[in-house]
């Protein structure tokens, strides 16, 4: 009775401080507002442009500001997809020999003589980003080094453009006016964005410049010192790793690990931010506990989080999976939130997997209703939020944060509605598999009871093939006694009348 009493006495404070949340829906609405939130931060903190580039301290404010600036939908589509440029300089490293101009193969070229502009040019030169090199016909040799992000409109408003205003009277002469009166040659090659054309420009420039410091007429390296615009410090990652496909890969593999690192990193702001909203919840309902227990109980949920993530390789592998993913397929990196996605739901059915002969059939039908109504919603919810957002351009700097908020409430909505539809479904699914494994094992049963039956027949005629054996010994054996004692003529055959008729005689 003492330790039952000393039991219900310790239990009571913990019963006392328990932790009061919100209604479940609420709380599922709320968690995914956080989720999305915390998505879009982190993408924005990663996508924000340098505020002061090469300043020896840090602005906080102004980093801080930008971040929020860039925690939109497309940024964070920006950040998924960089895996992209990675690929693309890699391969062309591997099929297109960029590490030169010497050993770069082009995509196409055009030459222009007397500064007219060749005929056909617009079909000639595509409206993509890229690079292109004008070489000198006279000497053969490039003179110039430049990149677009849109190659055809560059040519038509800045070079041709250029060098007609410099042939006024009062205009200053174009800087490739020779090369265009006495003939030049254009190669040109396309790019996949403007962030490796960027860094195949620079690249191409400091290498033709080790080479030959007098031989282009653009002499500064691009891309040299830290970059104010997200998309030059992207480039310039790019451009210092190029040089031979080997640093290219140690460079994508660099940046793939750094995306694991965010996505951690993520995981363990969302778990915090969720952890300090349940605490904020349990104070307004009226919560008793103190703010040691409330560290605690935050502190064990953060570190949940990393152990969960630590006893899981593959969750650690989530980031990865990602950045991989979207390097190699565009139609999934535009979709930004997808890749992960796919890898939630391939991660939780392979747990289910491994523990569904473990669980009761009540567990194992919530489990798979979670998987199936979550993964669902999350896939469909976090396509629409990009487009959503844009429908909220009226809002300004809000429409990331207020976008946030109605996937959240849809995302909960279309759970809740699922839930009883779904848990259904599967738990038909679910009952009719455990009676078709139930028949089966019936039929098992029975027939490893045949046979059973039908060994225990085999060992009935074992028995009975040894006795016949011995049968037929016995009587062969017979069979000789007889003869031999045939073979003694002497011996009458026994009379039992003649021996009756004496014995009465007697």
């Amino acid at each position: 009775m003492t330790d039952n009493t000393a039991s219900a006495d310790a239990a009571a404070p913990a019963m006392a401080h328990a932790l009061k949340t919100l209604p479940p829906l609420a709380d599922q609405i709320v968690d995914k507002a956080i989720d999305n939130m915390t998505r879009k931060l982190v993408a924005g903190f990663r996508n924000k442009n340098n505020a002061k580039p090469n300043a020896k301290s840090t602005d906080y404010a102004a980093e801080g500001k930008e971040a929020f600036k860039a925690a939109s939908a497309e940024s964070v589509m920006q950040v998924a997809n960089r895996g992209q440029a990675w690929k693309e300089l890699v391969q062309k490293s591997l099929s297109a020999g960029i590490s030169s101009i010497a050993t770069l193969r082009f995509d196409g070229e055009f030459k222009i003589t007397g500064g007219q502009r060749p005929d056909g040019f617009d079909n000639i030169m595509p409206s993509t980003p890229g690079v292109y090199v004008v070489h000198d016909d006279r000497t053969g040799k490039p003179v110039y080094i430049g990149d677009s992000e849109n190659m055809r409109q560059r040519w038509h408003a800045g070079h041709f453009n250029e060098y007609r205003q410099g042939q006024r009277p009062s205009g200053e002469r174009y800087k490739l006016a020779d090369e265009f009166e006495n003939g030049c040659t254009v190669k040109f090659i396309k790019m996949d964005s403007k962030e490796s054309a960027a860094a195949l420009e620079a690249h191409l420039i400091r290498e033709s410049n080790a080479l030959d410091a007098g031989m282009l007429k653009n002499k500064r390296e691009e891309l040299l010192t830290e970059q104010g615009s997200r998309s030059n410090q992207e480039a310039k990652k790019l451009k210092d790793a190029s040089g031979t496909t080997a640093s290219l890969v140690k460079g994508a593999a660099g940046e793939a690990l750094k995306n694991v690192g965010h996505d951690v990193f993520q995981q363990l702001t969302t778990a915090a931010i969720k952890a300090v909203k349940d605490e904020l919840i349990d104070i307004f309902a009226g919560g008793k506990a103190k703010i040691a227990a409330r560290v605690k109980r935050l502190l064990t949920k953060v570190f949940a989080v990393l152990q969960g993530v630590l006893d899981d390789p593959l969750k650690l592998l989530r980031g990865l999976v990602e950045f991989i993913v979207n390097a190699l397929s565009k139609a999934i990196g535009q979709v930004y939130n997808l890749a992960r996605n796919l890898f939630d739901i391939g991660n939780g059915a392979w747990n289910l997997y491994r523990g569904a002969n473990t669980m009761s059939r009540e567990e194992l039908v919530r489990k798979i209703s979670e998987t199936v109504i979550v993964s669902g919603s999350l896939v469909v919810w976090d396509a629409l939020e990009p487009v959503i957002e844009s429908h909220l351009g009226m809002l300004g700097p809000f429409a990331p944060y207020v976008s946030c908020a109605v996937v959240a409430i849809g995302f909960g909505l279309s759970s809740y509605a699922l839930q009883k539809i779904v848990t259904r479904i599967i738990d038909a699914i679910v009952a009719f598999k455990q009676g078709f494994l139930d028949s089966m094992e019936a039929a098992r049963a029975a027939c490893e009871q045949l046979v059973r039956n039908a060994e225990k027949e085999l060992e009935m005629m074992a028995d009975l093939r040894d006795y016949v054996a011995s049968t037929m010994e016995v009587m062969d054996q017979m069979r000789a006694h007889t003869a031999t004692l045939s073979l003694h003529r002497s011996i009458q055959p026994l009379d039992v009348h003649t021996l009756l008729s004496k014995r009465s005689q007697a």
